[in-house]
């Protein structure tokens, strides 16, 4: 009996002993396993500084050849900083265009702009803002030698995070222009809005909409409205599709009130 209960006393030992052995071996493996490399990420992840100034340019090329014959080309930078209590914003852009209905014939221009904005917001309390803006814009297919928008402004920020930003303002302006061969300034109210939000890390739409109407007369009054998606390629590039529309309804002699723009870019992150 003694014999009998030694041996299973030793066979109880013994299994603990294995299963102690085993265990120590699975904790020595999982502690000096390497952890698991993360997967290379096409975009920069890192969180960006919003005091750093943004800075992109945008280039976009459309070019066929045989039966018939185009040329588009566009070109544009921008630079801005919405940072603690002051927002910055200073944009330029050029579209040109040219085509022709068949292999023989000359290419027409049908496309030939050029706009220019400044911006300033200072932001007050609880998210109201005060600012002054300037733009300019000439269009050589619509005849508009020039217009020059002095506006200041007071809006506020609807939505101001990370993510969102949402702003309305409104305030009078100064329009000076050259549509065809009449030159002519007026003084307008001015009511416009900003919208943007990023889907993603990698991906943002935003909106601008702006309506002048002169105080003198109420038919005169012009609209600028523009809307796009941005999905960024990798840390540096990203693709932009734009859609614009600029309205005015007393254009120049022999000229339609409305003309609609698509653009197709690439955008470069300085």
């Amino acid at each position: 009996m003694l014999i009998k209960n030694l041996l299973r006393t030793s066979g109880i030992l013994g299994v603990l002993l294995v299963a102690h052995t085993a265990s120590a071996q699975n904790i020595k493996q999982l502690s000096v396993a390497p952890p698991k490399a993360a997967a290379p990420s096409t975009c920069n992840d890192a969180p960006k500084d919003p005091a750093i100034w943004d800075k992109s340019l945008n280039f976009g090329l459309n070019y066929t050849e045989g039966n018939s014959k185009t040329t588009n080309i566009y070109a544009g930078g921008l630079v801005m900083r919405d940072f603690e209590k002051n927002a910055w914003r200073f944009q330029a852009d050029y579209n040109y265009g040219a085509a022709a209905d068949s292999a023989d014939a000359p290419k027409t221009e049908n496309k030939n702009n050029f706009r220019a904005l400044a911006d300033y917001r200072r932001v007050l309390e609880s998210d109201w803002y005060a600012g002054a803006g300037t733009a300019f814009a000439h269009d050589a297919i619509a005849d508009l030698k020039y217009r020059v928008i002095l506006s200041p402004t007071a809006g506020r920020y609807l939505i101001r995070d990370e993510e969102t930003r949402l702003s309305v303002e409104a305030g009078p302006s100064y329009v000076f222009e050259k549509l065809g061969d009449e030159t002519e300034d007026f003084a307008a109210a001015r009511v416009a809005d900003r919208f943007e939000w990023e889907l993603s890390p990698t991906s943002k739409i935003f909106q601008f909409t702006e309506y002048l109407i002169s105080f003198e007369d109420a038919s005169q009054y012009l609209l600028n409205a523009e809307v796009g998606i941005e999905s960024a390629l990798n840390s540096y590039l990203s693709l932009v599709f734009t859609v614009r529309d600029y309205y005015i309804n007393k254009p120049a002699e022999g000229r339609v009130p409305n003309d609609v723009i698509t653009i197709t870019a690439l955008k470069v992150a300085l």
